[in-house]
């Protein structure tokens, strides 16, 4: 009485990197909700290189405000926003702008005030930079075997992509 054959059988079903990415989004996503989300991803392309560099957006808070005439609840979205100490004071100074900067990318008023909280912040420039210090040679036979195996790829792009791919694992690992 064995019920190996009742049993599901997996198997592997091949899938883009669109819906692995779909499913990576939406997780998180439902886990920040989508206005914060939205704010977290797109945060240098609204309030400029100098604010990202310095700075990253936590949290938002919803406090209810009050009823509009329709009886629908109306909130006060308070952004949170962890500041480098160096520049704690500069944004205190342009709260307003960024505020304005914020709600004029959406288009309406998501955000009402920020409150900052200084922390260090470690952006992933600061870490590219290190990187670039570290640099290692990478052997004339190593960058051959990866330019061979990729040889056959008809898709420019692909081919680039995976040569770098290929380049920086083997630098790694040496």
């Amino acid at each position: 009485m064995n019920n190996k054959d009742s049993e599901y059988k997996r198997s592997f079903v091949p899938k883009t990197l669109n819906e692995s990415l779909k499913k990576i989004n939406k997780n998180y996503a439902m886990k920040y909700g989508k206005l914060e989300y939205l704010i977290l991803l797109k945060w240098s392309e609204i309030v400029g290189s100098f604010f990202a560099q310095h700075s990253e957006p936590e949290k938002i808070i919803r406090i209810k405000e009050k009823l509009n005439e329709f009886e629908e609840t109306i909130y006060n979205n308070f952004l949170y926003v962890n500041v480098s100490p160096a520049a704690a004071l500069e944004f205190e100074h342009f709260k307003d702008k960024i505020i304005e900067k914020i709600n004029g990318y959406f288009g309406y008023k998501v955000i009402t005030s920020i409150k900052f909280k200084q922390k260090l912040v470690n952006n992933l420039e600061n870490h590219s930079i290190k990187k670039v210090k570290n640099k290692k040679k990478l052997s004339k036979n190593s960058e051959k075997i990866i330019k061979e195996d990729i040889s056959n790829f008809k898709d420019e792009d692909l081919k680039n992509s995976i040569l770098n791919l290929g380049l920086t694992i083997n630098k790694e690992d040496t």
